[in-house]
């Protein structure tokens, strides 16, 4: 259907199965980022759930929900205003009369619960709203932000009934915002099943599989730290000068051409290659030797679970989540949060190979069965 500034495009399953719960999520789905692919995971994953997703934006997100067959529907937020996407939002929760709604990020938990609450005024039973706060704050906020932010925290603490906070260091900052009983920790999960029919990216190794393989995968924005594997980078060419090494950068963001200039400056050229964005991420993954996350924060990273999900080795920094996921490989785990820290770690790592797993309880179906239980949790309270 072509989408108008006013009309909204839905794509239908061919055939819906009889279900208890019916859920509305509401995604921005501008990017393909972790939080997206969670939600896709979740929502491919759910059983016994009648889902339809609402999206602000067209995207990768929503190429691949109607791929899966899921019912999708774009309110465009580049040609709409909150406003008239809040009033389109009404409208959709009128029509749908959502048992659950979901939201995923800050705009969507502001608009998509006002819309919840005005859609049943004067009504004695609203769907119940929950949000997933998929990681901490990337920035301080000022002025306009200030305000948003304070928004948000209102309608978490006010017109939604639970928040899922991806890990347990998560839950201990979100409890200076929500009260605690609302939080509830249902770890990101992975489908391990897919992953296992990864097949790695040819052009990754090239040419150079005899090499040793390092990459970064993310949002090439300052709380990822992308300098950090840059300089850690440079520091491993000069330290082995020997070592056949490539390292890659994969991902896009408003940093790239800084990140750029910053490996010309260092003379690493010739040993860093960007890859942009890419849409077979996990494919990448399973070409590399290693993959480093050295953000200054995480909450439960997806690249993180599809990382040791195929069997590769993750440098992380030891933070959020990150401690979580790898409590069985503390090994793997920096804290020494610099340059330095992360290149001798691949070193080490280099010097002494491990091919590590992922836990079970990072598993789409574990997460999947978490999220529909809170849902009849919350159904329950009303009944």
């Amino acid at each position: 259907m072509q989408v108008t500034a006013s009309t909204p495009t839905v794509h239908h399953k061919n055939m819906i199965l009889p279900s208890h719960i019916r859920v509305l999520h509401i995604i921005s789905g501008d990017l393909w980022a972790g939080a997206e692919a969670q939600a896709l995971t979740l929502i491919t994953t759910i059983e016994d759930c009648d889902i339809t997703v609402a999206l602000m934006n067209h995207g990768e997100l929503e190429t691949r929900l109607i791929k899966a067959g899921i019912n999708t529907i774009v309110i465009n937020e580049r040609s709409l205003s909150s406003l008239k996407i809040t009033h389109q939002l009404i409208q959709l929760i009128k029509r749908l009369k959502p048992d659950i709604i979901h939201t995923h990020r800050q705009k969507e938990n502001i608009l998509g619960s006002f819309a919840n609450f005005i859609a049943h005024k004067g009504i004695s039973r609203q769907a119940k709203s929950v949000r997933t706060t998929h990681g901490a704050p990337e920035y301080k906020t000022t002025g306009l932000k200030k305000i948003i932010n304070w928004l948000d925290n209102f309608c978490g603490k006010h017109l939604q009934d639970a928040v899922i906070s991806v890990s347990s260091n998560l839950k201990e900052q979100l409890k200076h915002t929500f009260p605690e009983n609302l939080i509830h920790i249902i770890p990101n999960g992975a489908d391990l099943d897919e992953l296992q029919k990864t097949t790695p990216a040819p052009d990754i190794r090239a040419n150079m599989d005899d090499y040793y393989h390092v990459g970064i995968v993310g949002r090439l924005e300052p709380v990822k730290r992308i300098d950090l594997f840059i300089h850690a980078a440079q520091q491993i060419v000069q330290r082995q000068p020997t070592l056949k090494i490539i390292f890659h950068i994969v991902g896009d963001g408003k940093l790239k051409q800084e990140l750029i200039t910053l490996t010309q400056e260092l003379g690493m050229s010739s040993h860093i290659q960007f890859h942009g964005h890419r849409s077979d991420s996990t494919r990448v993954i399973a070409s590399l030797d290693v993959i480093v996350m050295c953000s200054d924060h995480e909450g439960t990273p997806m690249t993180a679970l599809e990382t040791l999900a195929l069997g590769k080795p993750l440098v992380a920094h030891a933070v959020g989540g990150l401690r979580e996921i790898l409590s069985e490989y503390p090994q793997l785990l920096v804290n020494n949060h610099s340059a330095d820290g992360y290149s001798s770690k691949i070193i080490e790592l280099i010097n002494n190979p491990i091919i590590p797993s992922l836990n079970n309880d990072y598993s789409s179906s574990s997460n999947a069965t978490s999220t529909r239980n809170l849902y009849q949790q919350l159904l329950k309270s009303v009944e």
